[in-house]
């Protein structure tokens, strides 16, 4: 398929409906593959905290966090678009879908979480006990620009904090935004996250800020969003007729984004080029997020599809809450024993890697999935409760690409 027939067919969607059977039928379901790729992003993240050496251009943490900002554009933009379609069929006289949304993340992100920040100030983690209240109101991005310094105990927490930021200001974003500008506004999110950072660069703003603050980062999240968009109009699946030629192109581009990311990043902080490492970052992480939803064969769909990769990939909220409270706790304990970063090195990650795992999986066993459970029966209650007090009547309004 010749690219101008994609490009014929974005047009199309912009002005034309989506029958409510299609939209059914491009619901986004359980993607094991896509659980591999958040096991791949976590592991980039524990080499970088865990002081694993890596080769310069194989070192990803920063990338592995961008990936999930991009998975949180692509699963919340969904959820928007199936909130809005209740609010279509209630005739608009109920925001309750909207409630819920919001009670939803706070379910998902919010127990384990909190019950991180208990046990830091329990076991006497100074940074936590000190900054509690900004960590507690997912502020710690801002605490961090706001300081100019990296706290070592309870850094990690500024991309939950820009998560829960993106998820409080995202649904005013997707619920209002006529269909015909979604394309526009997002590209205008990517252009916009670029200028920042640029600006940033060359105003000799802190690189903390461009960082860690939520206009550095909306750009991964409209990138997700964007690939939503794809994959609900359904011009995702079409890519899979693109030419052979454009098709082999394409993973050889996006590793070559990915490398040029891992290589600008070794650029001194002042050089204006820095400011497109997201960016070609992006491009990677668009391509690996489109090729999973898109079904990947071979040898990578066995190593995305391993059980304990796609076990690793449900627990990974766990691991990346609770790995850094581990590397302060128990680090000084294995100091007697000689495991340091500098000796044994490898010995020491073993055990913090084994400690992690073991309470992400406990944590997913036992404070995650009950709460996931309790979420699912209290949108059921909701969704019952609305049922017997909307009208029978058909909706006047629909979801559209329109």
């Amino acid at each position: 398929m010749p690219i101008t027939t994609i490009t014929n067919a974005i047009v199309h969607h912009s002005i034309t409906e989506v029958p409510p059977r299609q939209k059914e039928a491009s619901k986004s379901s359980y993607v094991p593959h896509l659980d591999g790729l958040r096991a791949i992003a976590i592991l980039g993240v524990l080499c970088d905290h865990f002081g694993l050496a890596m080769p310069t251009l194989l070192r990803c943490g920063p990338l592995s966090v961008r990936f999930f900002f991009v998975l949180s554009g692509y699963f919340v933009t969904l959820s928007l678009w199936k909130i809005q379609a209740e609010i279509a069929e209630s005739n608009g006289g109920s925001f309750l879908p909207v409630c819920r949304f919001y009670l939803s993340r706070l379910l998902r992100i919010g127990p384990p979480f909190y019950l991180a920040l208990i046990v830091g100030v329990l076991f006497g983690i100074e940074e936590v006990r000190t900054n509690f209240l900004w960590l507690a109101t997912f502020q710690t991005n801002n605490y961090i620009a706001y300081k100019g310094y990296w706290p070592e105990a309870i850094s990690h927490f500024w991309s939950l904090a820009v998560q829960e930021q993106f998820y409080l200001i995202w649904p005013a974003i997707v619920l209002t935004l006529p269909k015909r500008w979604f394309l526009p506004t997002m590209a205008a999110f990517i252009i916009c996250g670029l200028i920042f950072r640029i600006v940033c660069i060359a105003m000799d703003v802190p690189p903390l800020i461009r960082w860690v603050t939520l206009f550095g980062c909306f750009d991964s999240f409209a990138v997700g969003a964007l690939i939503a968009y794809l994959r609900q109009s359904r011009l995702l699946e079409q890519m899979r007729f693109l030419s052979k030629t454009i098709l082999f192109a394409m993973p050889l581009a996006a590793f070559a984004c990915f490398f040029l990311g891992r290589a600008l990043m070794t650029l001194p902080e002042n050089n204006l080029f820095v400011a497109l490492t997201e960016s070609v970052d992006a491009v990677f992480l668009a391509w690996a997020l489109s090729a999973s939803l898109l079904g990947i064969k071979g040898i990578c769909a066995h190593l995305l599809g391993w059980a304990p990769l796609v076990y690793l990939g449900r627990i990974s909220y766990g691991v990346y809450v609770y790995h850094v409270f581990v590397i302060v706790i128990c680090s000084p304990l294995l100091v007697p024993y000689g495991l340091t970063a500098d000796h044994f090195a490898f010995a020491r990650i073993a055990i913090l890697l084994m400690v992690t795992l073991a309470l992400a999986s406990l944590s997913w066993h036992y404070v995650e999935q009950p709460f996931l459970a309790w979420k699912k029966t209290l949108a059921s209650t909701s969704k019952r409760k609305e049922a017997a007090v909307v009208s029978a009547a058909p909706a006047e309004g629909q979801v559209t690409f329109a």
